[in-house]
């Protein structure tokens, strides 16, 4: 795991984790280790150290993705964190970024937006393919 970059996915629905699992997988040139959270809760459970980036969702059950990053970025201020969310309102991007939050994707998630705030953050994740789509 020393050498993988460690990403967060909180998503409670299965198949948005998987289309960004396999977008990440296919794209970006370090080996991965991702890992799933399906609320906010086990998102804050699994954060820790190791883990290099997040990419969080809003609207979940038990803990939305809003509450669950002020509580991961009370621990670990460095992860950044990535809201993705179907909100698309600027009250919402506002909220994030009061959080401390990174950044704030909107979905559909475009693959060329998501590939440029990864690097934006995490640079040695160089992308293979920049070509957008």
């Amino acid at each position: 795991m020393s050498n993988s970059l460690n990403i967060l996915i909180s998503d409670d629905e299965k198949l948005n984790f998987i289309l960004l699992k396999k977008l990440l997988q296919l794209n970006l040139k370090l080996p991965l280790n991702i890992l799933h959270a399906i609320n906010g809760k086990e998102a804050v459970e699994l954060c820790n150290d190791g883990i290099h980036l997040i990419l969080m969702d809003i609207e979940m059950p038990i803990l939305n993705g809003l509450d669950a990053s002020k509580i991961i970025k009370e621990k670990y201020a460095n992860i950044p964190i990535i809201i993705q969310s179907a909100y698309t309102g600027f009250e919402y991007q506002q909220i994030a970024e009061k959080l401390g939050c990174e950044g704030f994707l909107a979905k559909p998630i475009r693959k060329t937006d998501l590939l440029k705030m990864i690097t934006q953050f995490i640079p040695c994740a160089n992308v293979l393919n920049e070509k957008p789509t």
